[in-house]
């Protein structure tokens, strides 16, 4: 027994610390997880589009990546959209989109290696799956894909790296 502390609390302290050591390696492994995604971080510009049509992710701290892109045509912004990746409270890692102020959607993790990574949401209208492809060091492939009332749908967004200025 700890000193000054009674059998029914010692029994809580020893079962919250064996929790909190459970945890905290539940969190390095997303972390480790979010490690792996290093080559999403940057500032891309959408190959083919107007000047200032582009996406740029953070580089992965805290368990965590913060993405945003902008479209640009006519020299007006015609869309912009906010992105994290993160592991939810369960440690399941999700994309979370959320598309010209509309409510944020979440896609799980599906797959991921050193040169792809995979979200799903099979509820989602479109995309149900979003895929990013390291094409090397200066190439990304966005995929977004999914039915809709015409069929599935596949759009790719080759983008090539640019400097973030």
């Amino acid at each position: 027994m700890i000193r000054g502390v009674s059998r029914r609390w010692a029994g809580w302290l020893a079962g919250s610390a064996c929790f909190l050591a459970l945890a905290s390696t539940a969190t390095a492994a997303d972390q480790d997880t979010l490690l792996r995604l290093h080559w999403l971080s940057g500032c891309w510009q959408q190959e083919g589009a107007e000047r200032g049509t582009v996406e740029i992710w953070s580089k992965p701290v805290a368990g965590s990546m913060l993405g945003l892109s902008r479209s640009v045509r006519g020299g007006e912004m015609v869309a912009y959209e906010f992105m994290r990746i993160e592991a939810s409270a369960e440690g399941v890692i999700h994309f979370t989109a959320q598309p010209d102020g509309q409510a944020a959607t979440a896609f799980e993790l599906s797959h991921l290696d050193d040169r792809e990574v995979v979200f799903n949401n099979p509820e989602h209208d479109f995309p149900q799956r979003i895929t990013y492809m390291n094409e090397g060091v200066r190439q990304l492939i966005a995929v977004l894909e999914g039915p809709t009332r015409v069929g599935e749908k596949r759009i790719e967004i080759p983008m090539s790296r640019v400097s973030c200025q």
